[in-house]
């Protein structure tokens, strides 16, 4: 199921030459990232084994998935286009002042569409809502972990 979400998100992340914007592993960690947080927010224990989510998930949570990992790879994106500057040199321009803005604007978009599948799947949830109930394990150096 990862390779699936992976292979449709990269047709759709493509520029004008139809290259990916990002590679391939970058998106697959965004994938593996997105997943516990679609998981939380739909109140449902998916856990991601090698390729395929246990338990077997819906086209409508699968879609999800897809929308937050596209939310992160936008935002990854948003931040290269942050650092790339414009330039003219003789009768050439070439202007980048709007594509930080452009990868904003699409992130919104795909974040109001989260919010609004999630609340048809899960109305007692709210995406803006930020839920602290991991407790996280702290390890110390020279510590004995027991296997």
């Amino acid at each position: 199921m990862l390779d699936a979400l992976v292979a449709d998100i990269m047709d759709d992340i493509t520029g004008d030459d139809g290259e990916p914007l990002v590679p391939e592993v970058y998106v697959r960690r965004q994938a593996e990232r997105s997943l516990p947080i679609v998981a939380a927010d739909l109140e449902i224990s998916y856990l991601l084994v090698d390729d395929t989510v246990y338990p077997a998930m819906s086209a409508e949570h699968r879609e999800l998935w897809a929308l937050q990992t596209k939310i992160f790879i936008c935002r990854h994106l948003r931040a290269q286009a942050a650092s790339r500057v414009s330039f003219s040199s003789g009768d050439k321009r070439m202007d980048r002042s709007r594509e930080a803005s452009t990868w904003a604007s699409l992130e919104e978009a795909f974040a109001a569409e989260y919010a609004d599948r999630l609340r048809r799947e899960n109305p007692s949830v709210d995406p803006r809502v930020l839920r602290i109930d991991v407790i996280p394990v702290v390890y110390e150096a020279g510590a004995e972990v027991d296997p």
